[in-house]
């Protein structure tokens, strides 16, 4: 009996076209009937995202916006929108037009939840206004330099957010960042700063920021060189259930950690702490810093560990020991572990993979010539469902090598529940196709194709620069 497509039960839609996660697949499911139409058009425009590096990416803010603007019906089921590519090389005309076509667009997407608009230069003034208007707006992440765009003031009216990500903010944002996280503090979870090396963020905004982040859950600030553990343990000394999240990257040499550690014990900071992610200097004295970040973690209910040194060298060596213990603190619960930028040894990458037992995602870096080692240590962790390995550039190295194929030595050592490698720049999706030998017995081989998810890589979202 010959199946259509018509027979195919209306309620297996949802869940079939939720597994999909290119738009151009979702975009050719719209064409085959009514029935999928409906189904697959809301899931089509539920996210819409624009990426500097895809092709014609400002050609494409242009239709999509005509389209947003033109199409009330469609803008009605976006409730994510990502605006990471922008046309600015207008006339002023021209540039005008594109701008009313942007607020005429937002306006219609009566159910937005998320925005996201980070090129340099781009966020103006109507297109807060138009944010503004969507009434079911809960999280913004916005590039923070002004540059003359737009009153930062306009910001604070931005009331009822639970998440705010800033990006390289201006000393006129940050000068209203105080009257801003006030006015949308009682529902603030997620609060992200992010820099080069800015020295506008200091010790001193933080603590006038703490009294109104007492809700706050995940906390991440990158790039603040002058922001020590007195800025960050005022936050976490103020708040009321703990966090769940925290990210201290590239900030103040001067940060002490046993001083954070004593903070955090004293008000109980990290008794629902999921995830962390520590940045730590090559001046640091690691038997010191691992001693401290093991207490300060002891109590943790740790599910994510990320660290790395801020200078790329070979020669940060963290002791197997601190490997060792937060393995037999946390191991039953760690989903994933980030190494980078500092040297793990053999034995202690292999205690990771063996006894952390529900172990989904693992980053580290090594060298070439040790690659079959570690791949074999990988073979050890039965759960693991995305790698990415970096490597240190070797003196020695004159030949040009294929990323790929270093990608397939790693995988074919691999349980089969991976589906995602990394190698340096590069990502693949992994999948199993399946061949017959001689004696007609079936097996497995992995393959390696393209990267499809639109999500970017948790280890390329913050360059991680000195």
């Amino acid at each position: 009996m010959t199946l259509s497509f018509d027979d195919v039960p209306l309620e297996l839609l949802p869940i079939i076209f939720d597994s999909i996660v290119r738009a151009q697949h979702l975009a050719f499911l719209c064409l085959v009937n009514k029935s999928f139409n409906e189904f697959a058009i809301q899931r089509l425009y539920r996210r819409v995202y624009i990426y500097a590096w895809h092709t014609k990416a400002k050609s494409k803010v242009v239709l999509l916006f005509q389209t947003l603007s033109n199409c009330p019906r469609l803008a009605r089921y976006v409730s994510r929108l990502e605006i990471r590519a922008f046309p600015k090389a207008l006339s002023s005309s021209s540039y005008s037009d594109l701008l009313d076509l942007c607020t005429r667009g937002i306006r219609n997407c009566v159910n937005l939840r998320s925005c996201a608009w980070t090129r340099d230069g781009s966020l103006e003034l109507p297109i807060l206004l138009a944010l503004h208007q969507c009434p079911k707006l809960e999280e913004l992440e916005i590039n923070g330099k002004d540059s003359g765009n737009y009153d930062p003031n306009i910001l604070s009216r931005f009331s009822k957010l639970s998440r705010i990500s800033l990006i390289m903010p201006s000393a006129q944002v940050i000068e209203i960042l105080p009257s801003w996280i006030s006015a949308t503090g009682p529902t603030l979870r997620n609060l992200t700063i992010i820099c080069q090396t800015s020295s506008l963020i200091t010790d001193t905004l933080l603590e006038s920021l703490a009294p109104s982040m007492t809700e706050l859950d995940q906390l991440s600030i990158i790039g603040c060189p002058k922001v020590t553990h007195r800025g960050i343990g005022e936050i976490v000394s103020t708040n009321h259930n703990g966090l769940t999240s925290i990210g201290l990257e590239r900030l103040s040499p001067a940060f002490d950690m046993t001083s954070f550690n004593h903070i955090c014990k004293e008000h109980q900071a990290f008794r629902r702490l999921r995830s962390i992610t520590l940045a730590v200097h090559i001046e640091t004295p690691f038997q010191t810093w691992t001693d401290d970040v093991t207490e300060l973690l002891s109590t943790a209910p740790l599910e994510i560990l990320q660290v790395y040194a801020t200078t790329p060298t070979a020669k940060v060596v963290v002791p197997d020991n601190f490997w060792k213990t937060i393995v037999t603190m946390h191991g039953s619960r760690l989903k994933r572990f980030s190494i980078d930028r500092m040297t793990i040894s053999l034995g202690a990458l292999h205690d990771i993979c063996s006894r952390c037992s529900v172990l989904e995602q693992l980053f580290v870096v090594t060298t070439r010539h040790n690659l079959d080692d570690v791949s074999s240590c990988f073979a050890a962790a039965r759960n693991l469902r995305a790698i990415h390995v970096n490597f240190y550039r070797e003196a020695d190295e004159t030949e040009e090598r294929s990323m790929m194929n270093d990608a397939l030595r790693i995988v074919r050592q691999c349980p089969a529940t991976v589906t995602q490698i990394g190698c340096d720049t590069r990502v693949w999706n992994v999948r199993r196709e399946v061949r017959m030998n001689d004696k007609a017995e079936l097996y497995t081989v992995p393959a390696l194709t393209r990267y499809e998810n639109p999500d970017i890589p948790e280890q390329f979202l913050v360059a991680r620069g000195a």
